[in-house]
């Protein structure tokens, strides 16, 4: 039985593109994207679309050469008995890093401090983290805050955080607002901690393009190695920041075993509160300003209006009329003279 040719068989539909961040920095921009689904190794080629237009783009892996690291360690007394633990996770993330990655150890307790780096390779970081001892306060905020100070030519995207804690959250500020901070610096936030502080640093750290790995002391082994995996299928799809924002992009990502796509949108970075509070009071003083000015010119004018009231005439004496003429004569020495001629 002869079977008849029906054409190529049809091309899979792609699958859908989980995009997890979307990082802006003045004009560039990275969206973070999770190639997980894809199982073979092979090139991988990014399409971008814009209104229909194709885009310029590349895509790499989150960590290369050019990535910047900073590693957060919880050093403080609280944490004490987790802190071998931190210290050998984060000793295997800098063996493990590319060999060009650039690297920083702080010590999250009071004061946060660097202690290791800027370094390529992990000489360094291995060594500072082999000997920090724990000393004084957790300061969560403080440690992060440094660690986005790291690195500051960093493109969207190739600065990484991991933080090592036992804290349950940053210190106070919400998770909502600390995202947001590393969201507009284009930092990516790994956090390694205690399952009890998941659902604060889950959110904080999804929302950036990262992630959250619940290490269970003293096996932490599974957390350790799903930082590896995970970031291993992190990839950035880096473009120019579209004139025009809000934008919507299609992103469509080619692998060696499947296809997948989807759509992000780029927003316009939120205004700076600073900003935000200098605008009403430019206005406020601006109205305040135009209607003192009002003030002050309706006061001018009334006043005229009360001196010319003020001013009567001044009548012409009828003796001086009876008495003879007056005649200017031309001027002398520079002023005119004005003389009275009476009559004989």
């Amino acid at each position: 039985m002869t079977v008849p040719w029906t054409g190529a068989p049809a091309a899979a539909a792609p699958l859908p593109l989980p995009v997890a961040a979307v990082l802006v920095r003045g004009e560039q921009t990275a969206l973070v994207v999770d190639l997980g689904a894809s199982t073979r190794s092979g090139r991988r080629a990014v399409t971008v679309t814009r209104d229909g237009v194709p885009q310029w783009a590349t895509l790499e892996p989150v960590m290369t050469d050019a990535t910047a690291v900073a590693l957060v360690v919880d050093t403080s007394v609280a944490g004490a008995a987790t802190l071998p633990a931190w210290r050998s996770a984060g000793a295997r993330f800098a063996l493990e890093a590319p060999a060009g990655a650039q690297a920083v150890v702080i010590a999250g307790s009071a004061p946060a401090t660097v202690i290791a780096g800027p370094q390529r390779g992990p000489a360094d970081p291995v060594r500072a983290l082999s000997s920090v001892p724990a000393r004084g306060d957790r300061d969560t905020a403080a440690a992060l805050a440094l660690g986005l100070r790291q690195f500051p030519a960093a493109a969207p995207g190739r600065r990484l955080v991991v933080l090592y804690t036992t804290g349950p959250d940053a210190g106070g500020e919400d998770a909502g607002t600390l995202a947001e901070r590393f969201r507009s610096s284009g930092t990516v936030l790994v956090v390694v901690g205690t399952p009890d502080a998941g659902s604060y640093w889950a959110a904080t750290a999804a929302a950036t393009g990262g992630f959250f790995a619940p290490a269970r002391d003293p096996d932490i082994g599974p957390a350790i190695d799903q930082v590896s995996t995970e970031l291993a299928s992190r990839y950035l799809v880096e473009l120019p920041t579209p004139p025009t924002l809000p934008a919507r992009v299609s992103v469509r990502v080619d692998t060696a075993d499947l296809t997948l796509a989807g759509d992000a949108v780029i927003a316009a970075p939120p205004a700076s509160p600073a900003a935000a509070r200098r605008f009403p009071t430019r206005v406020a003083l601006a109205v305040g300003g135009a209607a003192a000015g009002l003030v002050v010119l309706a006061a001018g004018a009334l006043l005229l209006r009360r001196r010319r009231s003020r001013v009567a005439p001044v009548p012409q004496e009828p003796s001086a009329v009876a008495r003879g003429r007056a005649t200017v004569h031309p001027p002398a020495r520079g002023r005119a003279r004005v003389e009275e001629m009476r009559q004989p």
